[in-house]
């Protein structure tokens, strides 16, 4: 898989609509399970007891129309308020106006229709009409002119978003009145006929694609094809006596869709050694009966890059295997009716099919054995690197910030996985020493040459160990901000910052405190918003931002729009590591930072005269450009002579002082500043000497 096409797979996977569509299933599983157990039950009843059947025929059936409209109407509502709440519209006023609109079809159609035509119809209209109701709702309260509702808003909330909702609301009802009377007659008409177009083989092959990409992005593949074939494959026959829905469910997706229990099958071996639940310990019950939904959400293969591949190869292999085996060379004997329910365990419907037992046993083992060998390496794999979830909700769990920001939870899921083929064995490594120590912060006085006094700490992350030794960020950072836990990180140390300057300022020491901002801070809504808002509260504390430079080339106006929220709610703003070859001046100079850290890369090369030059031209640069400068890594007084000498006055390094402990900072940032301001008054021009 090209680098594109898997990008595109992973903003498919991390879309807005795909991430409302799993969270709106997932929210109605429990209903999902017990219609489908319920269903279950009746067709073993029909097996076991044919006269208690009878008996109760009336209910059986009063039931069997409750199932099939009430699904798609749970369905409809749970879409409606997931994507409401998503992009920003009221859920009620949402639900009002989609079930509005399904009742107008109802009521509007042509009439004459079957159960399961309107079963049917109902199940896309619950996937069409949220998505055209809260679009349309969207676009209208957005382009509609502001109205102030503040003073209404004190006396009465709901009557405020009543103004603002009920207008889009009316329009919409009225433009989509029409549409929606047509759909029952548009919708109870199959929409493809792909069976009468193409060859047997060819279409089992696209039903069994098309069915479980759907079911990878979340949607259920199986409704959406039956709905739009007219249930092709369970009435059309492969040849004689067989069907081409008996092929599919009797053979070719042994546990649900994917081949599902095959990756079970592979999970079970894999994660033996390993200790507590395991998502296969609820999933091989339901897979037994073939329903998958567990195992594809709860691990999750939906959305899942890493799983994608086996989970659409091993139907497909299965497609044309079986194919091969029972239309080409006719191999398995039709003895009688292949029709059986899709629920029945795979195995057990070997007594059910009208052939030999033997035969068809056989060919579900073949199946079920080239189907695990499919996903035995994606699984081993996975089994290896799916570790850093663990690890990740202990490390969130020890940070006391929850499971992560719960607004976008999802999606943090999501990115986790995406990042693992590159990060996964890094990330492991990480949390595991994480695991073995303590977070904690240090902090690094900034002096002023001019003055010796002390103007300012960066907020350093530290892990202390057991012994009492402390392990720098570079070996656990990186791969925890690859996998999607550097915002999580962020928001403990912006926490933990705001308690210590809280003491220090009940112990009468204050000091400005700069801590350092993740890209994935900066581009997620939710954990950016949480982080501004403890800095705008303890701003007078003297809490300021620093930002990578190579956080500025992505998302370049997201980046501005950032630091433009942060520079007017007060907070300065630096820019950290600046020359270590993401520079891009048109960029940069548009951010509108206040403060250019200069990384010591740039002060070691000017240990040569080109490096030197170079070095002095961007200090002149810089201030030009009406930035302050701050040379980091300064470590000896040579170097320190060339920085003043370059026209730097704020610097950091160890020449300075080395990174302290919290509990230290009063005392040693009152040692450095008594140290510096006594070379000052007694010669200033020497100080650079000292």
């Amino acid at each position: 898989m090209t680098a594109m096409p898997k990008s595109r797979l992973n903003r498919l996977a991390q879309s807005r609509f795909v991430l409302c569509m799993r969270e709106s299933f997932l929210s109605v599983l429990p209903v999902y399970l017990f219609l489908q157990l319920t269903g279950l039950l009746v067709v073993m009843l029909q097996a076991l007891a044919p006269d208690l059947v009878l008996r109760l025929q009336p209910e059986l059936l009063l039931f069997a129309k409750f199932k099939l409209f009430c699904w798609p109407l749970v369905m409809m509502s749970s879409f409606t308020t997931h994507f409401a709440r998503a992009y920003g519209i009221d859920p009620l006023y949402a639900l009002m106006l989609v079930l509005s609109l399904t009742l107008l079809a109802f009521l509007g159609g042509s009439g004459g229709q079957s159960v399961l035509q309107t079963s049917a119809w109902l199940m896309l209209a619950s996937f069409v009409l949220p998505l055209a109701s809260v679009m349309l709702l969207c676009k209208l309260i957005a382009w509609m002119p502001s109205i102030n509702m503040s003073g209404v808003a004190r006396f009465s909330p709901a009557l405020s978003k009543t103004v603002v909702h009920g207008l889009p609301f009316l329009l919409i009802l009225v433009v989509l009145a029409w549409p929606a009377m047509l759909l029952s007659d548009v919708l109870s008409k199959p929409l493809l006929n792909l069976g009468d177009q193409i060859p047997v083989g060819l279409y089992l092959v696209a039903h069994i694609m098309i069915s479980t990409f759907l079911w990878w992005m979340g949607i259920s593949g199986s409704s959406v094809l039956s709905f739009l074939t007219g249930d092709y494959a369970a009435h059309h026959e492969a040849i004689p006596g067989v069907s081409l829905g008996s092929l599919i469910y009797d053979f070719m997706v042994p546990g649900g869709c994917g081949a599902s229990l095959a990756l079970t099958f592979c999970l079970m071996w894999y994660q033996r050694k390993q200790k507590g639940p395991k998502i296969w310990h609820w999933a091989l019950p339901l897979q037994t009966f073939n329903i998958s939904e567990v195992l594809i959400f709860g691990l999750p293969v939906v959305g899942n890059v890493s799983l994608l591949i086996p989970f659409m190869l091993a139907p497909l292999l299965n497609c044309v295997l079986v194919y091969l085996v029972v239309v080409e060379f006719r191999l398995l004997p039709v003895l009688g009716s292949w029709q059986g329910h899709w629920m029945t365990p795979y195995g057990l419907n070997a007594w059910l099919i009208g052939s030999t037992t033997a035969s068809v046993l056989a060919l579900q083992l073949a199946v079920l054995t080239l189907s695990t060998a499919v996903y035995r390496p994606f699984v081993k794999r996975w089994v290896q690197e799916a570790q850093l979830g663990e690890a990740s909700w202990a490390l969130a769990k020890r940070m006391n910030i929850g499971p992560g920001l719960e607004m976008f939870a999802e999606a943090r899921f999501v990115k986790r996985h995406e990042a693992q083929n590159e990060w996964g064995l890094q990330a492991q490594a990480a949390l595991r020493l994480l695991q073995t120590g303590t977070l904690c912060m240090h902090y690094q006085p900034k002096l002023n040459l001019r003055t010796g006094q002390v103007v300012g700490l960066e907020a350093l992350l530290r892990l202390r160990l057991e012994d009492g030794s402390f392990v720098q960020p570079g070996r656990f950072m990186p791969a925890l901000e690859q996998t999607g836990f550097g915002d999580l990180l962020d928001l403990w140390v912006a926490r933990q910052v705001a308690d210590d300057l809280q003491r220090w300022n009940a112990a009468g020491f204050a000091s400005k405190v700069a801590i350092n901002l993740s890209a994935a801070t900066i581009g997620n809504d939710d954990a950016f918003g949480e982080i501004l808002a403890i800095m705008i509260k303890f701003k007078a504390l003297g809490l300021e931002a620093e930002l990578l430079e190579s956080s500025l080339i992505k998302e370049p106006d997201l980046v501005r729009a950032r630091l433009g929220r942060l520079r007017e709610a007060g907070v300065k703003v630096y820019v950290d590591d600046f020359g270590t070859g993401y520079s891009n001046l048109t960029v940069f100079h548009s951010a509108e930072v206040d403060v250019v850290k200069l990384d010591r890369s740039l002060l070691e090369a000017a240990a040569k005269p080109r490096g030197a030059d170079l070095y002095r031209e961007v200090c002149g640069a810089m201030q030009r450009l009406g930035y302050e400068v701050l040379a980091e890594g300064v470590e000896t007084p040579a170097e320190a002579d060339f920085v003043a000498a370059s026209g730097v006055c704020l610097i950091q390094g160890w020449w300075v002082c080395r990174p302290l402990e919290a509990a230290a900072v009063p005392a040693g940032v009152a040692a450095v500043s008594l140290r510096f301001s006594k070379q000052a008054r007694a010669d200033p021009a020497a100080l650079a000497q000292a």
